[in-house]
């Protein structure tokens, strides 16, 4: 398996607009790997993860073949993960590509909203796109993935998840946005003995900054990674990216590289990708 980092932000990117702090401005005056639009992520060539604004610039920017796609896991509601409008450009005139179809898997909001959009402002997306209500610990098929939506500690108005995403014996756990971990996931990765986790992609939203509830740091990453390995799904081929950065955290890609080079994590940029 592998997987591309798209956008690596937070709501706002980084740098944020309307933003004049020291991490902004450093990020617009060195530019590249500092500069991050927001949260999206592709496994393989056939799974997507999220769907903000920025999806068309990152198609444009990194070249997936957007055909191959066929099913679109969604985090939650927020905007910085989740904008349904523009899949409208799926169907005729602002598409012709034959036979097509895409699996919308997400909580009731993620679903609620994509069905209201489409039949508010383009219906004939529902015979393309098909929304599936995804359900805390109950695993599905997506394509060649088997995917467990688990509970995140985040957005308290509905039920966000992450997601434990296996391929064989191959998995990858995406943990954005969330806290640490809720008793009940460890309770269930606890009691998955047969799991081996190749990548764990864990939310770094505060950075510098120590944090536990609704996003996490540096220091919770580490402490999630030290858990994980405690309880034998991960070891130290497992690799360990942060991600999900806040210039409210602090830090331009080279410190906060630095920082995850020192616990032995690896920090995203837009456009990474990483095979395991």
């Amino acid at each position: 398996m592998k997987i591309t980092y798209l956008g690596t932000a937070a709501s706002e990117g980084l740098p944020a607009p309307f933003c004049t702090c020291p991490v902004c401005q450093k990020a617009r005056s060195e530019g590249g790997k500092s500069v991050r639009t927001r949260s999206q992520a592709l496994v393989d060539e056939s799974l997507l993860i999220d769907f903000p604004a920025d999806t068309y610039f990152h198609w444009l920017q990194n070249g997936f073949d957007f055909l191959k796609v066929r099913d679109l896991i969604v985090t939650h509601s927020h905007c910085d993960h989740w904008y349904p409008m523009d899949l409208f450009t799926c169907v005729e005139p602002y598409a012709h590509h034959g036979e097509y179809s895409l699996t919308l898997h997400g909580n009731e909001k993620v679903c609620g909203e994509f069905q209201a959009c489409m039949e508010g402002e383009e219906p004939r997306v529902l015979q393309v796109v098909h929304a599936e209500q995804a359900q805390a610990y109950q695993t599905f098929t997506a394509g060649e993935y088997q995917v467990t939506p688990l509970p995140a500690d985040h957005c308290y108005s509905e039920k966000a998840f992450i997601y434990l995403i296996e391929k064989g014996e191959e998995a990858l756990l995406y943990a954005h946005d969330t806290g640490y971990f809720l008793d009940g996931v460890w309770e269930y990765l606890a009691s998955r003995k047969d799991l081996r986790l190749g990548l764990v992609s864990l939310d770094c939203n505060h950075g510098f900054e120590d944090n536990l509830h609704n996003h996490m740091c540096f220091t919770t990453d580490a402490k999630v990674r030290d858990r994980l390995k405690e309880l034998g799904l991960a070891g130290e081929e497992t690799v360990f990216v942060c991600n999900h950065f806040s210039h409210n955290g602090g830090g331009t890609y080279e410190e906060l590289a630095a920082r995850g080079e020192e616990l032995g994590m690896r920090v995203s940029y837009d456009g990474m990708t990483v095979g395991f």
